[in-house]
């Protein structure tokens, strides 16, 4: 009994241990970050979802290894950008482009990378290495890895969603609108691979 509540909590408490020494958050993301990575302070909501993406991992259902915090590795942070610019034209490709925000903000709580992508005019932008959302905005919290399987189609937005791996924090219609557009990206990519 007492080594199975013992193993219940070792995920918190080693995300605990992770938020003891941190940087300061104006050290930027963990690319370019000096220490590691602050969870909490990133957004709220952001320790429960480095819990989720830990089990995901442990679990398989996402590569453990790209969930681990980045280094100063230009090369990562390179792939990095790239996958973020081809989940923008996955975006701006998607039939529900047109319902989303005006601009949200996609954070990978690993890195603390975060990402904004507005749209007007059928045009989706993306402005990568921000330095947060804006007051108001609508957010996306996840890895990496998680985008990178919706996106494949191997993991679905709903079981995402659903085992806190993918939090969409906004107004109502700003989660429904995200929550289409992550569903039509994954979907067509599904459909491009047969």
């Amino acid at each position: 009994m007492m080594g199975k509540r013992a193993h219940l909590c070792t995920p918190f408490a080693l995300a605990g241990l992770l938020c003891l020494g941190v940087a300061p958050a104006a050290f930027g993301c963990g690319f370019h970050a000096p220490l590691g990575v602050q969870l909490e302070s990133m957004y709220p909501g952001s320790l429960p979802v480095a819990v989720a993406l830990r089990r995901a991992a442990d679990s398989g259902v996402i590569d453990a290894a790209a969930l681990e915090a980045p280094g100063k590795g230009n090369a990562l942070y390179a792939d990095t950008v790239r996958r973020l610019n081809a989940f923008r034209q996955a975006l701006a490709a998607s039939p529900a482009a047109a319902e989303l925000p005006a601009s949200f903000s996609l954070g990978y709580v690993e890195s603390q990378l975060w990402t904004r992508y507005s749209q007007s005019d059928g045009t989706v932008r993306v402005d990568i290495h921000t330095d947060g959302p804006l007051e108001g905005e609508a957010v996306v919290l996840t890895g990496e890895p998680v985008l990178t399987e919706v996106l494949a189609g191997r993991l679905s937005v709903d079981r995402a969603l659903a085992e806190g791996m993918i939090l969409i924090d906004g107004n109502e219609s700003e989660k429904t609108a995200i929550r289409h557009a992550l569903i039509a990206t994954s979907m067509a990519n599904r459909i491009s691979r047969r």
